[in-house]
């Protein structure tokens, strides 16, 4: 078994063991089936004014934006917020978590750390209190999060595309990875903010070279 240190290796070890049960459910045969993943929806691109809820429409969190700050605040629990995105002009980006650390702030460099996996394929790997999750792109639009112990088997699957599109989630967790939601909604929101950079960075290399797009 590979060695992982995290901050609370009991909850890790309890939460490894519940996912490896998972696994051993997949595989044999039961009447009692495991929950389907649930879907998560935006319903703006713009982060200045946006909602994440669940089918059928429940609002979980609101996403506010001043250009400094993108706070996610928890709709179940007015005052609450879960996340906070700092924006800083000259010093790194950080994130942080109200209710976790006493609220240190933390490198979103070092949060979510870009990588090369043995395949070659570029991930991102997120930090969090069960340990390391990796984001895989599948394609450029396209991400799956796997806990880095098992890269077979994805917790949660993201979509980030520049339009909303009526019905199609911004992404499906798993239901055993329900404890890491916001987590994943707060990397989410940065892995989308830098694919759409990266689409309009293209967008104004394409044009200024006068390549056709639509060949």
């Amino acid at each position: 078994m590979r060695k992982v240190l995290v901050p609370h290796v009991a909850n890790w070890l309890g939460y490894k063991t519940r996912l490896r049960h998972r696994s051993t459910m997949d595989s044999t045969t039961t009447l009692v089936n495991p929950s389907p993943p649930t879907p998560y929806f935006l319903t703006s691109t713009d982060s200045k004014n946006a909602t994440f809820y669940a089918h059928p429409g429940i609002p979980l969190y609101t996403i506010t934006d001043d250009g400094k700050q993108m706070i996610v605040n928890d709709r179940r629990t007015p005052g609450r917020v879960a996340a906070i995105f700092h924006q800083r002009e000259i010093l790194p980006n950080t994130i942080s978590f109200p209710e976790r650390n006493g609220n240190a702030p933390i490198s979103v460099q070092k949060w979510l750390r870009k990588t090369k996996l043995a395949d070659g394929t570029t991930a991102f790997v997120m930090g969090t209190d069960y340990g390391p999750y990796v984001w895989k792109m599948i394609s450029s639009h396209r991400q799956k999060v796997y806990a880095q112990y098992d890269l077979d088997r994805p917790i949660a699957s993201c979509s980030f595309h520049a339009t909303v599109s009526n019905g199609k989630p911004a992404f499906l967790l798993e239901y055993d990875a329900e404890p890491l939601r916001e987590d994943i909604l707060l990397a989410y929101l940065l892995q989308r903010q830098r694919v759409i950079s990266e689409d309009r960075l293209i967008d104004v290399f394409v044009g200024s070279n006068g390549v056709d797009k639509t060949s």
